[in-house]
């Protein structure tokens, strides 16, 4: 470095900005430019499309209790909220893809499975009576009550 050449300037932490961040404004925007993005949000709309067309076709306790889930390839998952709800859900099965299939939709398979718990590590409250945050529709909650006072006056000696 020659005397007279200026000395480069140290910068300070507050020069650098990060850059802005991306606003939910910005976001629709941004998921058109990318291919994959766009594919999924078709797959959620479509989901929740056929999804709106099934409200009608299962009882009120059912809907309440079970979640429109992935589209792909003709395969349309949706997500129960037990594995009582899963079980009813399986026998309408074939009501629903009758119904979606008359509407046009391309499916050929409907997947159900069950919502699993937050922690598998927490212990089972399934068997606790006092227990009652059940994510069970109502109708099932109200009639495990009816069995589980049944059972308790039946074992009374």
């Amino acid at each position: 470095m020659t005397p007279n050449a200026p000395r480069p300037r140290k910068t300070r932490r507050s020069e650098f900005r990060s850059p802005p961040a991306v606003t939910m404004a910005m976001l629709p925007q941004w998921m058109q430019r990318t291919q994959t993005l766009m594919a999924l949000k078709e797959q959620a709309l479509t989901s929740q499309k056929m999804w709106a067309a099934l409200r009608t076709a299962l009882p009120s306790e059912l809907v309440e209790a079970v979640r429109p889930g992935k589209w792909a390839e003709g395969t349309w998952h949706l997500t129960a909220s037990s594995s009582a709800v899963a079980a009813k859900l399986k026998l309408y099965r074939p009501l629903l893809l009758r119904h979606l299939q008359q509407a046009q939709w391309p499916v050929q398979r409907i997947a159900v499975r069950v919502n699993e718990p937050a922690s598998p590590q927490a212990p089972s409250r399934a068997l606790d009576p006092t227990v009652t945050t059940s994510q069970a529709p109502a109708a099932v909650r109200a009639r495990l009550r009816e069995l589980r006072a049944r059972h308790a006056r039946d074992h009374e000696d």
